[in-house]
């Protein structure tokens, strides 16, 4: 479009868009926002918003009470975007096959929740709010690696305990808000975690708990809650990259119109969710599945696709390779992380070995998708609360069944390693991540002994968890993986422990 200055979307402007892309099936001026989201990103608007779309297109009329106030909680990037734009974007599906646009309606408020006059626990307490949905990342919960417990010294929980009538953490707003539900009366909103957490709804119920017992004079908040709010289980996903400059040139080019916060995410999207009792958008004509038991879905997607996108994103950083399918479109990188599913991750899922195949195969064509730029140094970020989890769980269930181990400890060295780096100028070369500080001065320490490092590092229970079976051998196994690291190169690496 360069060279004509396209409108801008918004809501008075729909009708300006393409005669060919799909819009809103309702009027989006029209909703009442009886859901409220914390965490307005990427993934949110490519998942949820879409979804909820999806069923307020469904049930025509009735679907306009399902409306969302988005709230971004720090930053207020996404609102300056999204406010002109009438809560209004772009969002494109991309495969090999091309890119199917339509504009999504489904974000009634945007709230920049630092400024918000209203509040977002008053924003929770209100008697329209009938849900409340969470993307804030696994590390925005402030959870304790090893225990999944809240972190009750952490600066930004003491933080809200000090100030409880402005809270800033996702833990802290829902503890206050539904402090403020118990004294004004009514039923509760129903609050669903929508990151990758284990046992998300357990996990945060547990989180929010915590929390309400660090409140003085809390009169038995945490009880009340225990008794009185649900916190389903639910498992999301879909690949949804950080928008860039050529996700707005092409929403110009399929809408018609100016969009500065459109979304691109693959056509692939699962929904989960356990035990949900209460009125609710019919997510299932977007594909969502209510279940009675969602743990299966949860260990199978977390497992496979969280722990694959881990070591893939470490090791292709270290072979240079700049994306998730940029990786796994080279041969021994394919096979590599095929046979850390297959043979190590898929060993530890109640699954028949059609069933295991099926979602490996499904996957590794997901990851293939060439007009999905997911880059491998996001998806590494804070891989220090996300190891438990995806990778030490599964390798501690191998282990003491006596299987082979080596893709996961590769990959576990290759994390280890990004700590140790240093560019040709000698300045460290940054990996995201809470600890990164203490990990950078222990390998600074330790040097290049690196039996002692990867005892150093596996004796970080906060991260690791306790000792591991035959935790000897495993020092060993890992030292000499981050010894090879050191001395050759990568794709080696890959390729040799592919074709063991």
């Amino acid at each position: 479009m360069a060279g004509k200055t396209l409108t801008r979307l918004t809501r008075d402007t729909l009708d300006a868009a393409h005669a060919d892309i799909r819009r809103p099936g309702y009027d989006p001026a029209a909703l009442v926002p009886s859901i409220l989201h914390l965490g307005c990103g990427a993934f949110h608007r490519g998942h949820q918003a879409w979804a909820t779309q999806r069923a307020i297109e469904a049930e025509g009329a009735g679907g306009l009470r399902w409306g969302i106030a988005s709230a971004a909680l720090r930053r207020r990037t996404t609102p300056d975007l999204l406010w002109p734009q009438d809560g209004l974007y772009t969002l494109m599906r991309r495969d090999e096959t091309g890119t199917k646009a339509e504009i999504v309606g489904s974000l009634a408020e945007i709230v920049h929740a630092p400024s918000d006059a209203i509040g977002l626990p008053a924003r929770l307490a209100d008697e329209r709010t009938r849900i409340v949905t969470l993307t804030v990342t696994a590390d925005g919960y402030l959870l304790e690696p090893s225990t999944g417990r809240l972190q009750a010294d952490h600066a930004a929980i003491r933080a809200d305990l000090d100030t409880p009538a402005q809270p800033q953490t996702p833990v802290g707003i829902l503890a206050a808000g539904l402090a403020e539900k118990r004294r004004l009366g009514g039923t509760p909103p129903v609050i669903l975690s929508c990151d990758n957490l284990a046992a998300n709804g357990r996990t945060l119920r547990q989180a929010v708990m915590d929390f309400a017992d660090l409140i003085p004079h809390s009169d038995g908040l945490s009880g009340w809650i225990a008794a009185n709010v649900q916190f389903p289980e639910t498992m999301v996903d879909r690949i949804v990259p950080v928008p860039g400059d050529a996700d707005i040139e092409d929403a110009a080019r399929l809408a018609g119109l100016r969009d500065l916060a459109p979304v691109s995410c693959e056509p692939f999207l699962q929904w989960v969710i356990e035990a949900f009792d209460g009125p609710r958008p019919a997510w299932e004509a977007a594909g969502a599945q209510f279940v009675t038991d969602v743990a299966p879905f949860e260990q199978a997607k977390l497992r496979l696709l969280n722990g694959s996108h881990m070591l893939l994103a470490y090791l292709g950083a270290l072979a240079g390779l700049p994306t998730i399918a940029d990786t796994v479109d080279d041969p021994d990188f394919h096979r590599f992380i095929e046979r850390f599913m297959l043979r190590e991750q898929g060993a530890t899922l109640s699954l028949s070995e059609s069933e295991l195949g099926g979602y490996v195969g499904e996957l590794l064509h997901r990851l293939h998708n060439p007009a999905i730029r997911h880059e491998v140094d996001r998806i590494g970020r804070n891989g220090s609360v996300k190891l438990a989890t995806r990778l030490m769980a599964p390798m501690r269930e191998n282990l003491l069944a006596g299987r082979d181990v080596r893709c996961t400890t590769l990959g576990l060295a290759a994390w280890i390693r990004w700590f140790a780096l240093r560019d040709t100028s000698g300045t460290e070369v940054r990996l995201n991540d809470p600890q990164a500080a203490d990990f950078r001065a222990l390998c600074e320490r330790i040097g290049e002994n690196f039996d002692a490092q990867a005892s150093a590092f596996l004796d970080m229970e906060e991260v690791f968890g306790p000792p591991l079976p035959n935790h000897g051998r495993v020092v060993a196994e890992l030292g000499a993986a981050l010894r090879a690291l050191h001395e050759r190169d990568v794709r080696d690496l890959v390729a040799e422990a592919a074709a063991a």
